[in-house]
């Protein structure tokens, strides 16, 4: 069963790669890697300059060293979240010890730039490694979690700010891109014509997955916190933090 699903998502990864990143305009939406516009460029490179609103917030608070790049709210609070949702994944990770023998800081560190090109190959190298004779837990009560510590609850906070500023920010920041519906329906017609958009929702329905998976492989089974991980993006913060 477990070779079976580590197969299964190493053709996801490749279906991602091939679709999300590769596929023609005429069999998905928006662009390809081989033809991306200077504009969508341009738009990548100022959510990152933005990274975590930190431009944006000391450009408001009157600290102008560096302009921030003036990015449609819904977009830029959509980049920010996701950024944010992965970045928690590090100290969860390290929790793992089904990952032991594997690079995960180095995997992580390729997550933070292409996401689900390189988490959802973790996933299957880990149950790989069961398949190949490490020791695999009969139910998820087996593997014994590893303390988390001071880093995981920083990682754990720094997601619940980050996060709650990507949720103000949709119905509040740039007031000159409309009411919150308009915010909404421009991040529902990049959902459908933009492909980083779309791979970037593609990307935090699998973080869900993956927190459900992890926590759950983690936790005991009597443990008070493993059902957080049902709970997206807020449930991997607060395990993080208690």
């Amino acid at each position: 069963m477990r070779s079976r699903l580590s197969l299964l998502l190493w053709l996801a990864t490749i279906g991602y790669i091939a679709l999300l990143l590769l596929a023609p305009p005429d069999l998905l939406p928006g662009e390809p890697v081989w033809a991306i516009r200077p504009e969508t460029i341009d738009e990548v490179l100022g959510e990152s300059l933005n990274f975590f609103f930190v431009l944006p917030l000391l450009n408001a608070i009157g600290v102008n060293w560096i302009e921030a790049a003036t990015i449609h709210p819904a977009s830029e609070a959509f980049f920010n979240f996701a950024e944010a949702w992965i970045l928690m994944f590090l100290p969860l990770l390290w929790a793992d010890t089904k990952g032991d023998r594997l690079p995960r800081t180095a995997i992580w560190s390729g997550a933070m730039f292409l996401t689900n090109i390189f988490l959802m190959p973790y996933m299957a190298l880990r149950l790989r490694s069961e398949t190949a004779g490490e020791p695999a837990a009969a139910d998820s009560s087996n593997q014994s979690a590893k303390p988390k510590g001071t880093i995981a609850q920083v990682f754990g906070w720094v997601g619940i700010v980050v996060g709650s500023i990507a949720v103000s920010w949709v119905a509040f920041a740039r007031p000159e891109f409309g009411s919150l519906a308009d915010r909404g329906e421009f991040w529902l017609g990049q959902l459908t014509h933009d492909r980083v958009t779309l791979a970037f929702f593609c990307d935090i329905v699998l973080f869900w997955v993956f927190q459900i998976w992890l926590i759950g492989d983690i936790e005991p089974l009597e443990s008070p916190t493993r059902n957080l991980r049902f709970i997206p993006f807020w449930g991997l913060a607060f395990w993080l933090v208690l």
